[in-house]
């Protein structure tokens, strides 16, 4: 594939410019394919990993722009800006670059980064996917980080946090108390647990429950 010229000369102004102090996880320019890769992603109050974007248009780019500090990549809607604490390009690495109504294409992400309530005595730093079916409907699954995996069964089903996806499924608060803890599993040794729960409302008793894997 014939590489863009657009994104050869992003790459040619960058490595002109100087190089900054070393930091851990910088976003990555591929300039063959116009893509970025980042680790995370701020936007606005929403923090999203492993996110790769297509840039189609660079917009205004600066180097070692002083407007860009702290270490998160941030997206800032309301001034369209894109900035890069840390920015690698093979095997050189660049500080405070901004981009200033740039247009990108989301091409993948890995997740949405969450601060859940989860509880328990378990190793932290794991990842945990997610997955409601209500009422025979599966949802769009959800992944958190950070999070404790439990060390027994017990410890997973009496976890309460653990069945609000359930629960929180169904929107009308009203309803909170007519849920009913059908049926509970966790494998401790694959980090695979079940959760299964009825919602009982006029007569009937809907059915709803929710897979959750750790990484």
């Amino acid at each position: 594939m014939k590489p863009n010229p657009k994104n050869l000369a992003v790459a040619a102004f960058l490595v002109s410019a100087m190089a900054g102090a070393q930091a851990a996880d910088p976003a990555v320019f591929d300039g063959a394919n116009g893509t970025l890769r980042l680790p995370v992603l701020q936007i606005d109050n929403a923090k999203y990993f492993n996110v790769v974007i297509k840039l189609l248009d660079t917009g205004l780019l600066k180097a070692n722009d002083p407007a860009v500090v702290g270490e998160d990549i941030q997206f800032v809607s309301t001034g369209n800006m894109l900035l890069l604490p840390q920015l690698a390009i093979g095997r050189d690495l660049f500080t405070q670059v901004s981009l200033t109504h740039p247009s990108f294409s989301l091409v993948s992400y890995g997740g949405v980064v969450t601060s859940p309530p989860f509880t328990g005595t378990g190793s932290t730093g794991h990842l945990l996917d997610v997955r409601v079916t209500a009422v025979a409907t599966a949802q769009n699954p959800v992944t958190l980080v950070n999070v404790v995996r439990p060390m027994s069964q017990q410890e997973f089903c009496s976890d309460a946090s653990l069945r609000l996806p359930i629960t929180q499924s169904q929107q009308q608060a009203v309803l909170a108390g007519n849920w009913t803890l059908k049926a509970c599993t966790f494998n401790v040794i694959e980090g695979k647990g079940s959760i299964a729960m009825t919602l009982s409302v006029s007569g009937l008793a809907l059915p709803y429950s929710a897979t959750y894997v750790y990484h």
